[in-house]
């Protein structure tokens, strides 16, 4: 119901209600490490759908929720249309001007739509939106299809990132000759208070890729990448790097050198939601280069081998935390959790102190093994917390 006189609320308030029922169940893509966040993703059609009908309400609920409606951008072929209406001062008061572009602070961007035909506007889009925070380079399963060679084979512009704090980006090694915006390189070097990134796709030699220095960047997060680019990113600066989700496991020597690089500077590892870590042990191997730095693991547990520690590896973790999203292809779940909470109760994890539990483990808290679980985790003086809960 829209505000009347016998109901007035201020504005505040009202923007308060607003947030809250616009608010995605699994949080907005930020610019901080978030346990088990999904990535490549603005907001879902039911929170759009819920911002559009709010402004339509009434004209006091339009005025308060139309700079929340446009907070999402997800550029689509009429690429003029978005680039006149985000330059257009017709919700500009008197005195107060204002453009819809400032209101923009996620943008999802593909590749379809910076090719040499439309790459103009899309530079001028980005122009227009002097507070985007998150700039996202989607995967596309029609890209290599659609001979990247006539259409990216034309220099694209650049851009002037100063407010971007976040990058999810999916590489085409193709695309990325033309430049500008089209390349992750260029783009880096223009987005200078980056503090989250995303890599995925097709990096081959990217001999490009070879120095640089992202002075801010705490949260690095690895999606299908190569061998290659892992063994680039060792040698890029990344003083701050404090946190790496790796959601499909690379191969052994170039994993191993991401660990030996920058483990003594981590606090958090994070493995994803994919059945390769279900292949061969993961855990052991980053456990062994940095056992005295990190503090934080998170993981899939039941996407994810049980570790094959040794008894010389004593790692310093304190937290963990485990998500348990099922998987079709484990034969024994009872099995599986068994090994697993054996070695977080056991001697290799020695300052464990928090067995932090996300998604969904309301079926097996009731099985009678699991306070046998609880118990042998707190003899060693380990509580397990649910994600709730957990601070």
């Amino acid at each position: 119901m829209a505000p009347n006189s016998n109901c007035k609320l201020p504005p505040e308030l009202w923007l308060i209600i607003f947030r809250w029922a616009t608010r995605p169940d699994d949080g907005q893509l930020s610019c901080t490490y978030e346990p088990f966040e999904g990535c490549f993703d603005l907001v879902s059609e039911m929170v759009l759908r819920t911002r559009r009908s709010l402004v339509q309400v009434c004209r006091t609920w339009r005025a308060l929720a139309i700079s929340i409606l446009y907070e999402d951008v997800r550029v689509r072929p009429d690429a003029d249309a978005l680039k006149e209406f985000l330059e257009s001062d017709q919700f500009s008061s008197e005195g107060n001007s204002s453009t819809p572009g400032r209101w923009v602070r996620r943008l999802e961007l593909p590749y379809t739509s910076t090719d040499y035909s439309s790459s103009t506007d899309v530079i001028q889009i980005l122009q227009s939106c002097p507070f985007l925070h998150t700039l996202i380079r989607p995967y596309l399963p029609d890209i290599p299809r659609e001979s990247p060679e006539s259409r990216y084979g034309f220099p694209t512009g650049r851009v002037a990132l100063s407010s971007l704090t976040r990058l999810d980006w999916w590489h085409y090694h193709t695309v990325a000759r033309s430049g500008g915006i089209n390349s992750l390189v260029d783009v880096l070097h223009n987005a200078p208070y980056l503090q989250y990134l995303t890599l995925g796709g097709e990096f081959h030699t990217a001999p490009e890729l070879g120095a640089l220095h992202l002075p801010v960047l705490t949260t690095l997060r690895l999606r299908r990448v190569s061998a290659t680019l892992l063994l680039r990113i060792c040698g890029w600066e990344l003083p701050s790097l404090a946190h790496i989700i790796v959601d499909f496991a690379p191969e052994n020597h170039a994993i191993e050198q991401v660990w030996s690089t920058f483990g003594r500077q981590l606090s958090t590892v994070e493995f994803g939601r994919n059945v390769v870590f279900l292949m061969n042990d993961q855990i052991t191997s980053f456990l062994r280069a940095s056992p005295t730095s990190v503090k934080t693991f998170n993981y899939f547990i039941f996407f994810t081998m049980f570790p094959q520690l040794s008894m010389g590896i004593e790692a310093s973790v304190e937290r963990v935390g485990v998500h348990a999203f099922p998987c079709k292809m484990l034969s024994d779940l009872w099995m599986h959790l068994d090994r697993h909470f054996w070695w977080l109760a056991g001697p290799s994890l020695p300052a464990l102190r928090h067995v932090v539990l996300y998604g969904d483990w309301s079926e097996i808290i009731k099985d009678p093994r699991f306070p046998r679980w609880r118990g042998c985790l707190e003899s060693k003086g380990c509580r397990i917390e649910f994600a709730s809960e957990s601070s």
